[in-house]
């Protein structure tokens, strides 16, 4: 091996182009040279550090997906190095080459040395993850709805026939029609539409669409998760739902589709829930939501995409739980919404969340009113609590009666705690202002939230005290960036994840949310519309992203491990049981926190 002309190559190559001849001639002599031929495949369970000199290598992951490609100055084993733990790669050599090899000592040597030359390895993993992320998207469990439906838009307008619509429904073979109006959509028709409303009825052939089409039909976006599809259907009891890409007719995706794409699918979980006729049955899917869990770790969910799905489970038993206090109690007396907030109504809920929820009544809660809306409250907290869903030890539930309230009352409520704010009410109360509509009337619920939206953008008094209630706790990094632990009273001690981290993250971004009139909740979506509107700097949205995402993660991980030793799910981590990458994440994420707290004091809390 010709030590000159390796050092040549490394001192062209990056991050080794920093180094000093001599320092280059001494990481020189510490390579080995291997030649590779096409279709070879590079054997990846060493721990050391590939350079690729020449040749093209391809990188497969165990699902044998097409992740990169190597080229010239390209590394690979970096993940192993870092971490001690290695994929389930494939490497494959596709035109001939030279490959470096370094080996793991000086590669470590280099980092604990040159700090910049660490930084650079540690920004190259976190790339790598990026790909396995975007790789997993085509999970089972990721799935969204446009990876099983393709743009096939068959439409028929509604003044056309049943005859046009039966004859176009077998020319395409297929069960549903779009109906549209100016292409607009506005119903749709299915051969059980043809054989109930047309021929059960004894219409004649010449009727038009618009008279027995299924006006006004759920729909779902492309985008969404296919789970969310069937939670849609399965709690409506309908087998067509028509997809839209931007407000426009896309296509129709039926239950055959999503039977024949995912049978072996545990988010069927959902559909089980819709289907139950007693507490009981709803009792016994949710102790499938463990299972579930741990069936997610496996397959590399990553943290908010598990949460999603778990608040959608929680929805559906909400949901049910509803539709059955109802057939024992009988119809509402007015319209409702049944509320939910914090994690719930955000939808990033975790194993061990608690009972966070209220009910918008159209009419004041007085007499059969009240009881009848008691009576449900307490059966749907109750169902809650049997399905794993603790009862909120702060009572903030709507079995309890001061959560039960008009759209006037809940007005005058948010009302208070934004014109006469105290640091006390609103730390009890900024988890109020995180609502989601879970069951009732849409129409209610949005006409409280603008209320509330109407009443805290640019209030500059209640921002200010919301903004203080967001800085009473700070992250867990000390002065010199050493990590303060906590007792949880059982002689454990670690960091509290969800109260030091991610609530932290949650506090800061809705004061900015709220300020702004931005009406979403989700956190991480909530940091997309502040960057794009310009209220926030793009680069501090992403940094509080990556750091929610790492907390997020880290927590979920926790809750994995727990599950899988037969322990109660906890927040609370030792960091001692990371891995120098994580630990290095983990303080870099409690450092973004700190910092984005001061820019919130500065802009604020100044004096008013």
């Amino acid at each position: 091996m010709d030590v000159a002309e390796v050092t040549t190559f490394l001192a062209k190559t990056t991050p080794f182009d920093q180094l000093a001849t001599a320092e280059l001639a001494n990481l020189g002599a510490n390579i080995n040279v291997y030649y590779c031929q096409q279709g070879e495949t590079i054997q990846l369970s060493s721990e050391r550090l590939m350079i690729v000199r020449t040749g093209i290598f391809a990188l497969y992951s165990d699902q044998q997906t097409l992740l990169t490609k190597l080229e010239e100055g390209d590394f690979y084993g970096y993940q192993l190095l870092l971490t001690g733990l290695s994929d389930n790669d494939n490497l494959v050599c596709e035109e001939d080459g030279l490959v470096y090899w370094l080996n793991a000592d000086a590669f470590h040597q280099l980092r604990y040395q040159y700090k910049n030359i660490d930084i650079f390895f540690q920004r190259l993993f976190g790339r790598r993850l990026h790909q396995y992320k975007e790789q997993q998207q085509n999970s089972r469990f990721t799935l969204k709805v446009s990876d099983i439906v393709q743009a096939r838009k068959i439409a028929i307008d509604g003044g056309q026939s049943v005859q046009q619509a039966a004859t176009l429904m077998t020319e395409k073979r297929v069960s549903s029609l779009l109906v549209e109006q100016n292409e607009q959509l506005i119903g749709i028709i299915t051969d059980r539409d043809l054989r109930s409303r047309v021929l059960a009825a004894g219409l004649a052939a010449n009727t038009e669409v618009s008279q027995v089409m299924t006006a006004k039909p759920h729909v779902i976006d492309k985008h969404a998760y296919l789970f969310e599809a069937v939670q849609l259907m399965s709690r409506h009891n309908i087998h067509h739902l028509p997809v839209l890409d931007n407000q426009q007719s896309y296509s129709m995706i039926t239950a055959t589709d999503i039977i024949r794409s995912q049978q072996d699918h545990p988010v069927y979980l959902i559909g089980e829930i819709h289907r139950q006729t007693s507490v009981d049955g709803l009792e016994h899917c949710s102790s499938q939501i463990s299972s579930l869990a741990l069936t997610l770790g496996k397959q590399q969910v990553p943290a908010h995409e598990a949460g999603h799905i778990i608040t959608t489970i929680t929805d559906a038993l909400t949901q049910r739980l509803i539709a059955l206090a109802q057939l024992e109690l009988g119809p509402a007396p007015c319209v409702f919404s049944w509320l939910a907030f914090g994690s719930q109504g955000r939808m990033d809920q975790s194993l061990n969340a608690d009972q966070d929820n209220a009910l918008l009544l159209e009419k004041e809660p007085a007499g059969e009113i009240a009881e009848y809306f008691a009576a449900l409250a307490d059966f749907v907290c109750q169902g809650l609590a049997r399905c794993g869903i603790t009862l909120c030890p702060g009572n903030i539930m709507a079995s309890n009666s001061a959560l039960r309230l008009s759209l006037k009352g809940w007005s005058g409520q948010f009302g208070k705690w934004v014109n006469s704010p105290t640091p006390d009410a609103l730390l009890k109360a900024s988890i109020f202002f995180d609502l989601r509509i879970i069951e009732g009337s849409r129409g209610l619920f949005n006409a409280l939230q603008q209320d509330i939206l109407a009443r805290t953008q640019d209030n500059a008094l209640f921002l200010y005290h919301l903004a203080q209630t967001a800085l009473q706790r700070s992250a867990p990094l000390s002065f010199l960036r050493n990590f303060i632990l906590e007792h949880d009273g059982k002689q454990k001690k670690g960091l509290d994840l969800k109260k030091r981290g991610i609530s932290l993250i949650t506090d800061i971004v809705r004061v900015y949310a709220l300020a702004a009139g931005i009406s979403e909740i989700n956190t991480r979506q909530r940091l997309v519309q502040l960057a794009a509107s310009g209220v926030m700097d793009s680069k501090d949205t992403q940094n509080l992203s990556d750091a929610f995402d790492v907390l997020a993660q880290l927590r979920w991980d926790k809750h994995q491990h727990d599950l899988a030793q037969g322990h109660d799910v906890s927040n609370l981590l030792d960091p001692n049981v990371l891995s120098g990458l994580q630990r290095h994440q983990l303080k870099d994420s409690l450092t973004v926190i700190n910092d984005a707290q001061s820019s919130l004091k500065q802009r604020f809390c100044r004096d008013l």
